[in-house]
């Protein structure tokens, strides 16, 4: 069965014309303008702008410096959304992919106060929830006075896409959620102030950084603290997407509301101003020990609410919609990966980690 995309809630459409990765029945997957609920693709403009025969968003961001104010132009142009209204096919007909195969990921630990509080009461003495709200109130105004991001860096092959099926093993019995910004850079360099370090980002997509919270902490090494290669190495444990937009039109990322459901039920909702150091503090931090480059990931932080706090993890027949205004929706199905599945196919541009090849993918049900 095809997989057709979610439709988001108002609040979660883009405000202009974005890009998504996506595909048809048969055909490549390719670079393709939205506009509301049609979209028409990137090619539709070659004779215009040499950029557009792109194969991939991935491609344009690695190219970024050159492209972006042509790129800008033509998405800013009246006649642009005009012409996806006019003859554009609908989005529900096209396959959706990641938005971008990530050269490197990082992901920020712990950059939520509620999520970071929440995590402290949750592990403390039940009797004196109060006095450990406390404490970890103090230590985190203490470590935005004095301390630094925490941020672990991961593998690009984790990446899934924004719709579909997340397959894991029945042995998975911790894989937790958590909703992020993801940041996309589209310069180089290092050793960047905020302010700079933020004027590379090329544009922003929801992220889903899944983990399997029981291997996050290892049994026979106590001491090493966080193992994060086991923890977050699942196959398609990073779903992307569904779209990829423009830094333009995100002046203000600290105004983001980000949410996700499980089954209907609210898990997290909360905005990304509660983080402990923004995007720009973050990406500033990266390039002071490591050197960013045009698509780089940055998943800048999770607020509260994951399912180790609910006492709740993933189980096979869970629908989990995480969404971020002006970012959009996307929707995964929880599949044990013992149902019998055909090896996904080949995509050479963003393989669709951890799904089954479309035929063989449930069909998403309509948002309200």
């Amino acid at each position: 069965m095809h997989q057709y995309a979610p439709t988001p809630p108002a609040d979660t459409a883009p405000t202009g014309v974005v890009l998504a990765q996506a595909s048809r029945p048969g055909l490549t997957s390719a670079p393709w303008l939205v506009s509301t609920n049609h979209s028409l693709p990137l090619t539709t403009w070659a004779g215009r702008h040499p950029f557009a025969e792109a194969g991939s968003v991935t491609d344009l961001v690695r190219n970024w410096d050159r492209i972006r104010l042509d790129l800008r132009t033509l998405l800013e142009d009246p006649a642009t959304a005009e012409l996806i209204a006019a003859g554009g096919v609908p989005v529900g007909a096209l396959r959706l992919h990641a938005p971008l195969r990530p050269e490197q990921v990082f992901c920020t630990i712990g950059n939520y106060r509620r999520q970071v509080v929440e995590a402290a009461v949750d592990a403390g003495d039940p009797d004196n929830a109060q006095a450990s709200r406390v404490a970890a109130e103090h230590a985190l105004s203490q470590r935005r006075r004095d301390g630094d991001p925490y941020v672990c860096l991961t593998g690009p092959d984790r990446v899934g896409g924004p719709v579909g099926a997340l397959v894991f093993p029945a042995e998975v019995t911790t894989l937790d959620w958590e909703v992020e910004i993801g940041a996309v850079i589209g310069g180089s360099g290092s050793r960047f102030g905020p302010e700079q370090a933020l004027g590379l980002v090329a544009g922003y997509c929801v992220a889903n950084d899944l983990t399997i919270r029981a291997r996050v902490a290892r049994p026979d090494l106590p001491a090493l603290a966080s193992d994060w290669l086991q923890s977050k190495g699942l196959r398609g444990s990073l779903p992307l997407g569904p779209w990829f937009v423009p830094a333009w039109q995100v002046p203000d990322p600290s105004r983001l509301w980000l949410r996700l459901t499980l089954n209907g039920a609210i898990m997290q909702n909360d905005i990304a101003a509660d983080m402990v150091f923004d995007i720009g503090e973050q990406l500033a931090y990266l390039s002071r020990h490591t050197r960013l480059r045009p698509g780089d990931l940055l998943c800048t932080g999770s607020p509260a609410g994951f399912g180790i706090h609910h006492g709740r993890f993933l189980r096979p027949g869970d629908v989990l919609r995480a969404s971020i205004t002006g970012l959009g929706e996307q929707v995964k199905h929880c599949i044990d990966e013992s149902v019998n599945q055909p090896a996904p196919p080949a995509d050479d541009q963003h393989p669709t980690a951890g799904e089954p090849p479309p035929h063989r993918t449930p069909q998403m049900e309509p948002t309200s």
